[in-house]
């Protein structure tokens, strides 16, 4: 449900950097401000990297030049309807079995310089001409599908990351004497779905016919040979020798060697934007000498963009420049022996231009301090060519070489952009609100991994959370913006839902980053893996909203004891807690009453039980003293804490697009909704105020 958490904040900061760093400059448009609430229409600098689909009801023909380049024309749409059932119907998980082998081609296709007579078709809509490895990235971007390691072709690559309500499709293969037509149809569920179809000929021509689309924003049209690191050409940028042994902080004697950059390289692959960053130690990697707890960290820094290697005695992670999280084994880097090697893009790849780059190797624990460290300055040319091509202009046969590929995503929501220009246009200060609630009328990235997230935000209270350097009485107040998702979304369907999630992210400007003692031990015993309850966790709110035995909507649930000394868990997570109350400011620490949870148990360390669910497990009581033992009274005390709240709504629409009257009701409907369920929630105690009224301007009396 909710991506609040310090790696996210810290990802989010990291976007935002960038961008006031001047990597994109363009103007936010004028904000309108419409019944107390602000409308803002989306650019690059919101959402970054914002690119939807935009070949619906169009064919795109593919003919050889060769074996390394293909024509490329758009035409009217060329679908055919499937004459049969479906061959393959994938659905909602697949697990291990995520592609299957048509049977043996009735003639011979041409394809990347080979004669194939046999494909593998998978659930993310591609053909594979050998067995596949699975791509796990969260989209499949310009840097996945120029380092996918197989021969690939695809009307619309997405990987094994998905959204919530995508539904896997259901695949049709149609055979015909010179030719095979693959269709890959999702249509089970709302909002997303797609028609898409593949056509392969036996003289190499491919066609990709996009029927519809429906939702489906992202996706990457590709016709890749697929990266072969060990025999790709490569032309070298620039090369920098590393002093040996100039190790600066303490690593184990075995880890040394692994550690000690002595060469770094910079090429460009395949005379196009993408390049490598090869990272040579002075010893090969042997994953048998890293012990447990231990990890090795190579990071490559261009300008202000990251990419990062972790390899610990189990697996190696891949952080690319353009990924969202970690990876396992991701495409975008490669180990072998004592040879790092990364891959990224070429920034504005059109225009040559010197960037600087900064290689590090880093031992974790202790301190994940740099080991070793080269910074150099690289002189990029211009690209020879351009990978990544606009297919919706292809109305003549185009010459592109490969690999091809477009690729079309939903962006990175920047939630500071729209707050600093909030404040630059109306005057709005960090000092005078306590949140800002950001809808969308489009998607972007977080449906792939959360329902909406809270970050950022100081509400200068101590006593309710550890010590962080953004918190505290010390630090400078500031709203908590709320990142929440499409508009009419997921949890954003129905109004009990809505008022949730809602409540919930809004929560998190107090909650829930405490800890308890217990047993003479302190530990984070409620809320072991993030800042919410564990589901084992008795949360009954303090005044219900929608009905009787709720719970808190941060986490946990309402737990009723059985005869057998078992409990069972209600898990209607519709209020705020005491302990809540207490954390917001909104109740005494002698208003709460003792509370418990279940030690020993099968439930999540996070969120909320399943309903009707009954377990056994050691109660453990507590009280609000174990809270106060931690982390002092509460400061400043309930007696004095604010009561009512200030929170702006925002809504971004597409570029180009007023909102909607539909979408203006739907907003104003939300703010109602949180307003009056806040008020519900806190028991009166605390309101919410959400119309914005612009400030009268004084006049200037000239004498």
């Amino acid at each position: 449900m909710c991506g609040s958490s310090p790696d996210n904040d810290a990802r989010v900061r990291a976007v935002h950097e960038r961008v006031r760093s001047g990597v994109r400059t363009m103007e936010v448009p004028e904000i309108e401000l419409r019944d107390g609430a602000f409308y803002i229409q989306n650019n690059e600098t919101i959402t970054a990297g914002y690119r939807p689909f935009d070949l619906d009801s169009q064919s795109v023909v593919f003919t050889p030049v060769g074996s390394t380049a293909f024509k490329a024309r758009r035409e009217p749409l060329q679908y055919a309807e499937p004459t049969g059932p479906p061959v393959r119907q994938f659905q909602t998980s697949v697990g291990d079995n995520w592609y299957f082998a048509a049977r043996d081609l009735g003639f011979t296709f041409p394809v990347f310089g080979r004669s194939v007579s046999r494909i593998y078709i998978t659930a993310f809509n591609s053909i594979h001409f050998d067995p596949p490895v699975v791509q796990t990235g969260w989209v499949f971007d310009a840097l996945e599908a120029a380092t996918h390691r197989g021969a690939v072709l695809s009307p619309l690559m997405i990987t094994a990351r998905k959204p919530r309500f995508l539904e896997y499709p259901r695949v049709y293969v149609d055979e015909r004497p010179d030719a095979i037509v693959v269709t890959w149809r999702s249509s089970a569920n709302a909002p997303f779905g797609y028609d898409v179809q593949a056509e392969l000929r036996g003289d190499g021509t491919v066609m990709y016919s996009y029927r519809s689309v429906t939702g489906m924003r992202w996706g990457t049209p590709v016709l890749s040979p697929g990266l072969d690191p060990a025999s790709v050409s490569r032309a070298l940028l620039e090369a920098r020798d590393d002093a040996a042994n100039d190790l600066t902080f303490a690593t184990p004697a075995s880890l040394r060697g692994m550690l000690d950059i002595r060469r770094t390289e910079v090429s460009r692959l395949r005379d196009s934007e993408l390049v490598a960053i090869r990272i040579q130690l002075a010893e090969a990697i042997d994953p048998s000498k890293i012990e447990e707890g231990q990890t090795l960290r190579f990071q490559a820094q261009i300008e202000d963009q990251v990419a990062q290697v972790e390899i610990d005695r189990n697996e190696v992670r891949v952080l690319s420049f353009t990924g969202l999280r970690f990876e396992v084994n991701g495409a975008s880097a490669r180990v072998d022996g004592n040879v790092v090697e990364i891959y990224g893009m070429q920034i504005d790849p059109t225009n040559a231009g010197s960037r600087s780059l900064r290689v590090s190797s880093y031992y974790r624990p202790p301190n994940g301090g740099a080991n070793d460290q080269s910074v150099f300055t690289i002189a990029f040319p211009a690209a020879p060519r351009v990978s990544t091509r606009d297919l919706s202009g292809a109305g003549a046969d185009v010459e592109l070489a490969l690999p091809i590929a477009e690729p079309f995503a939903l962006g990175i929501f920047n939630p500071y952009v729209v707050w600093d220009e909030l404040q630059r246009a109306h005057g709005t200060s960090d000092s005078t609100w306590d949140g800002v609630v950001m809808y969308q009328t489009f998607f972007t990235d977080i449906i792939f991994y959360a329902g909406a997230y809270a970050t950022g935000g100081n509400v200068q209270v101590d006593g309710i959370a550890n010590f962080s350097p953004f918190s505290g009485t010390k630090v400078a107040r500031a709203p908590t913006l709320l990142h929440m998702n499409q508009l009419t979304y997921n949890y954003s369907v129905a109004e009990d839902s809505a008022s949730k999630l809602l409540l919930h992210e809004f929560g998190h400007r107090w909650l829930y980053f405490i800890s308890i003692t217990e047993n003479g031990q302190t530990g984070r015993f409620l809320n072991p893996a993030s800042a919410h309850p564990a589901a084992y966790v008795h949360t009954p709110s303090a005044f219900p909203v929608y009905g009787p035995d709720e719970s808190s909507v941060m986490g946990g649930g309402y737990f009723t004891g059985q005869s057998d000394g078992s409990y069972r868990a209600h898990a209607a997570n519709m209020g705020y807690s005491w302990t809540d109350l207490y954390l917001m400011g909104l109740a005494a620490p002698q208003e709460v009453p003792p509370w418990f949870y279940l030690a020993n148990t099968n439930l999540p360390r996070e969120y909320w039980p399943a309903e009707g669910v009954v377990v056994s497990g050691e109660r453990r009581d507590v009280s609000i003293g174990q809270i106060t033992s931690v982390h002092g009274q509460r400061t400043p005390s309930s007696a004095i804490s604010p009561r009512r709240f200030r929170v702006l709504f925002v809504l971004v629409t597409e570029a180009g697009k007023e909102p909607t009257e539909a979408e203006v009701a739907k907003l104003n409907e939300w703010r109602a909704l949180m307003e009056r369920n806040f008020a519900t929630a806190t028991g009166g105690r605390g309101a919410l105020e959400t119309t914005y009224i612009e400030p009268t301007k004084k006049r200037t009396v000239r004498r």
